[in-house]
């Protein structure tokens, strides 16, 4: 366990919340509209910040109202900070941002600790003092602009990388069952999952990546036997095509169940990402797929997930509950338009005496319930 700490203040619902000593695979389970998509929106916006700036990263975001905490008034409410502390490599870092004057001129404030050493000191969003390669001491920078983060200037840092891979899927099966055209990006999976055809045309030139996907595809959709793509004649388009036990056709992947092409999705983003820094978060993991299978994808996540790169999944579902442990399960509510957030070890709950699930739906959590 070592994400030590993750905080964030003044994003959307979340005021304040603060997770400590967490698991790199997090379950973030509740009802809709109860914040989980918010907070995993901030950690995106984090990244964007950093590696775009304040202005553009507001702007990605849909803009100063679409972002800031309501809840908050006057100053508060244009003000966001956030807080990671985190081992990656046995290095410890401990970096913290503030962003003031969101609504008009962005000014950052922030602070970059490497094993105890300051690599970063910016306060007061004055001209920031940074470490650069193999210079004594830190260099003031003058002229710095006020909403670019001084961590563009680190992008050799593992936390650099970390922070700035970022990833958040809500995958689309609909759109994932489309036929990629030949200029559809072949370097990282959509987050919507629309380009899956030509992610997977790279991948499975690669016989591990292609017999684990095989090997958790039979597990989680029984009866199913290849899955592999193809490219048209006519338009140079990518499709995917499956073959099923006891056939010998293959069919394309309009003609199979969105759960299935869900779950592909969920596999190409976990494995396509698992040996990279960063962050990769699932929303809502269970739809369309069988109890069973759900338990499986929950493994491969929790298989794959490590502090370079944890993976985070929001859900509402009880399956997914069922399937996780205790120290990854974390429960999100709101109180008064206010996003909150408990983890279950604070419970008491034994896992091996009353099944998570049941805990949680019979409230002996004391809050995060799926409605």
């Amino acid at each position: 366990m070592n994400i030590h700490k993750l905080e964030i203040k003044g994003f959307k619902s979340i005021a304040h919340i603060k997770l400590g000593n967490s698991s790199p695979f997090l379950v973030l389970a509740g009802a809709n509209g109860s914040g989980k998509s918010n907070l995993v929106d901030a950690l995106a916006f984090l990244g964007a910040v950093i590696k775009r700036g304040v202005v553009q990263a507001v702007r990605e975001f849909g803009g100063f109202n679409q972002i800031h905490c309501f809840k908050f008034r006057k100053e508060q409410r244009t003000t966001m900070s956030f807080t990671l502390e985190i081992d990656i490599n046995s290095v410890h870092y401990h970096y913290d941002l503030t962003i003031r004057s969101l609504e008009n001129l962005p000014e950052i404030q922030e602070s970059l600790k490497v094993n105890g050493s300051i690599l970063i000191d910016r306060k007061n969003s004055s001209e920031p003092q940074v470490q650069l390669g193999d210079r004594e001491g830190l260099q003031k920078l003058t002229s710095y602009p006020k909403e670019m983060s001084a961590m563009m200037l680190l992008s050799d840092t593992a936390l650099y990388r970390f922070l700035t891979n970022i990833c958040v899927f809500r995958i689309d099966p609909f759109a994932a069952k489309e036929p990629d055209n030949a200029a559809a990006d072949a370097t990282a999976l959509d987050p919507n999952g629309k380009n899956i055809a030509t992610m997977l045309s790279v991948l499975e030139k690669d016989d591990d990546f292609r017999e684990q996907v095989l090997e958790w595809i039979e597990l989680i959709v029984p009866g199913m036997e290849n899955v592999k793509t193809e490219k048209q004649r006519l338009d140079a388009s990518t499709v995917i095509t499956f073959k099923e036990e006891g056939t010998k056709a293959r069919f394309p992947a309009s003609l199979i169940s969105d759960g299935t092409i869900y779950a592909l999705c969920i596999l190409t983003a976990i494995l396509s990402r698992a040996r990279e820094y960063g962050i990769t978060i699932i929303e809502e993991p269970e739809r369309g797929i069988h109890p069973k299978a759900i338990a499986e994808l929950v493994q491969l996540m929790r298989e794959n997930a490590s502090t370079q790169h944890p993976v985070f999944i929001t859900t509402h579902s009880e399956s997914v509950v069922r399937s996780s442990e205790v120290e990854e399960l974390y429960f999100v509510s709101k109180k008064e338009g206010k996003t909150q957030i408990q983890s279950a070890k604070t419970s008491g709950i034994d896992k091996k005496k009353i099944a998570l699930d049941t805990a949680w739906l019979t409230n002996l959590f004391d809050g995060g319930l799926p409605w």
